[in-house]
């Protein structure tokens, strides 16, 4: 245990399982967070940069295409080699992309628009705030700052090639990492051991949405306090704090796990002891590589849980990666409040389901055929879950003409001179009844503050044509809806998570014990494949194909304004059943295989 040849003794008394399993369990808090912080970073980057979800969902995708490149390189060749030192290399290769994306903030700061704000009564032309050109009777024909443009395209690059990296620097902790923690554990330990590594990691997504949380909340330009709070549409909350410490965080969690040796040195003695030859290190050819990779394709079990495993990814992966802008949308919350919701709801749950599995295992060591048939149980509950998330969530409000832009416009406003490009800026009237576009839509011609309060004033499309309207859209009532969606979602996460640690030792144990590192990457690469990288844009498409209002920039299509709850609910859980039933009969097939799998020492 040392480095660059500094080995003291104080530091021998630290190579070992447990101080291994608290890094690499800590490394694994590090990639959830990094994760997680960028999920709940999302809709932000969509309003500042004006990119749809579908885009959005691009850039998610480029992380796993890095790991999809990366995975079988680094899995083969880094099988023979020193894995905990690759583990560090490609930490470090994260941590940079952490400093890559603050790097859009940096060239543009927070935006013109940010600026322009610095006052209440701030008005120049083309400025999405000045609440004179969002009244009746002033057409809003400024010139459009196109440069912003460029911002949008430049900004879309470098966070595309950030996760690229990330993608490719994470790699190694997957594939090498845990194939480290094998190599060094009795295999009957494994489960518990697992179960440790895999529930830390799930205090990674809390932390992450904790602190994307926390800097949302957080205006995108700190020294101005802008006209209005979070839960009016047009704030952007300050989405690149946490990039920086995080990039400085992983580089210290990388100087730790390069510490490690080869081999621990317990289990070296170990196979000392039992008589277990050390493995050739001798240049792996291609030729092996293609004998390698026919024993997996041929290997039944193996290919079943893969493929299993990776429907049911592509089937959740649309509530995870957009599980804050879900909650925004179903339920109105703030974009801070959505993403401590996302962090924390489940995480208890999970923990225990995650633990208490891996303990079980361990000690009463079930057969593979119950592993599986838990496996098939947990999956049928997760669709029944799913389905009924489609019918949570709270009720249309009465928009005023929400469908298109000819329906926003009425008699009652048709002498208002509503231009079509016009900024997305919500009122309600003050009865709660109906939401407008924007004061103008609403035939507001005068506003005056009222205890600090913006009220508009002689709107003709409310009342008696001269009624009065509130800034922000109506709030909506459906708590009964959001707890039952939360409780729901917790027994979700706990069975679903009952079922990790045994669908992991099915799937190592399922290979022989030299094919386990490039096993591992095979896994990595289909999941890349066909969930991890068509997943995002998948789901983002199918978020933007429920949106309503779309923000126009320059005659192109920005970011979304406004989403059909009801719409976007169907789409993303109707689908995600689907493909979730297709992975349970996977999962019979599985079950229908594993009946002579040898999974613990003794056998």
């Amino acid at each position: 245990c040392g480095f660059w040849g500094y080995n003291p003794k104080w530091l021998q008394r630290l190579a070992s399982k447990k101080i291994y399993v608290l890094i690499y369990g800590l490394l694994g808090v590090y990639e959830t967070v990094l994760e997680s912080y960028f999920i709940g970073t999302i809709s932000t980057l969509e309003k500042r940069f004006r990119f749809p979800s579908a885009t959005s969902g691009m850039i998610t995708s480029a992380w796993d295409v890095g790991t999809m490149f990366a995975s079988l390189i680094v899995a083969y060749f880094g099988n023979t080699g020193h894995k905990t030192r690759w583990v560090a290399c490609g930490i470090i290769m994260g941590s940079i992309s952490c400093f890559l994306r603050y790097t859009p903030h940096l060239l543009y700061g927070p935006g013109e628009e940010a600026v322009l704000i610095s006052t209440p009564n701030a008005s120049s032309p083309g400025n999405l705030f000045a609440s004179e050109n969002n009244l009746c009777k002033v057409s809003d024909m400024s010139e459009e700052n196109c440069a912003f443009n460029s911002e949008s395209t430049v900004s879309f690059v470098i966070l595309l090639i950030s996760l690229l990296m990330l993608g490719a620097g994470t790699s190694p902790y997957y594939t090498l990492g845990m194939a480290y923690l094998d190599d060094n554990a009795l295999k009957n330990k494994f489960p518990f051991l697992f179960s440790i590594v895999l529930s830390l990691r799930y205090l990674g997504p809390t932390l992450g949405f904790m602190v994307s949380s926390y800097a949302l909340s957080i205006y995108v330009e700190p020294e101005i306090n802008p006209p209005f709070g979070e839960d009016d549409p047009r704030w952007i909350g300050a989405w690149y704090l946490g990039w920086n410490p995080l990039g400085i965080f992983g580089i210290l969690m990388a100087f730790l796990m390069a510490l490690f040796p080869k081999i621990l040195p317990r289990e070296a003695e170990r196979r000392k002891n039992t008589g277990v030859t050390k493995k050739s290190n001798k240049t792996k050819s291609f030729k092996d590589f293609m004998e390698t990779m026919a024993r997996l394709l041929k290997n039944r079990v193996f290919m079943y849980n893969t493929f299993s495993t990776t429907l049911a990814m592509l089937g959740i992966l649309g509530f995870w990666i957009f599980m804050p802008k879900y909650i925004e949308t179903q339920f109105r919350k703030t974009a801070s409040e959505a993403n401590l919701i996302t962090g924390t709801i489940g995480l208890l749950s999970t923990a225990a389901g995650i633990i208490s599995s891996g303990a079980l295992i361990s000690k009463f060591k079930p057969r593979p055929t119950y592993l599986a048939a838990w496996n098939v149980i947990t999956e049928i509950f997760d669709v029944l879950t799913q389905l009924t998330f489609a019918f949570l969530g709270c009720y249309k409000t009465d928009f005023h003409g929400a469908l298109n832009d000819d329906s926003r416009h009425d008699k009652c406003n048709m002498e208002c001179n509503c231009d079509p490009s016009m900024k997305y800026k919500p009122v309600c009237s003050l009865d709660q009844t109906m939401t407008y576009y924007s004061p103008c839509h609403a035939g507001c011609t005068d506003w005056s503050l009222e205890n600090g309060t913006k009220v508009y004033e002689n709107c003709s499309c409310i009342g008696d044509g001269f009624g009065k309207a509130l800034e922000g859209a109506c709030p909506l009532e459906c708590q009964t809806d959001y707890v039952l969606f939360l409780v729901m979602l917790c027994l979700m996460e706990f069975f679903s998570s009952t079922g990790r640690s045994g669908n992991t030792i099915i799937q190592f144990r399922a290979v022989l014990p030299e094919d386990k590192s490039v096993s591992i990457a095979v896994t990595a690469v289909v999941l890349c494949a066909f969930a991890f990288i068509p997943g995002p844009i998948l789901h983002g498409t199918l978020v933007d194909l429920s949106c309503v209002v779309w923000g126009m920039t320059c005659g192109e299509t920005g970011n979304c304004w406004l989403y059909d709850g009801q719409k976007m609910r169907y789409l993303l859980n109707f689908t995600a059943v689907g493909l979730m039933v297709v992975a349970t009969l996977l999962d019979v097939g599985v079950l229908l295989n594993v009946g002579n799998l040898k999974i613990y020492d003794e056998e």
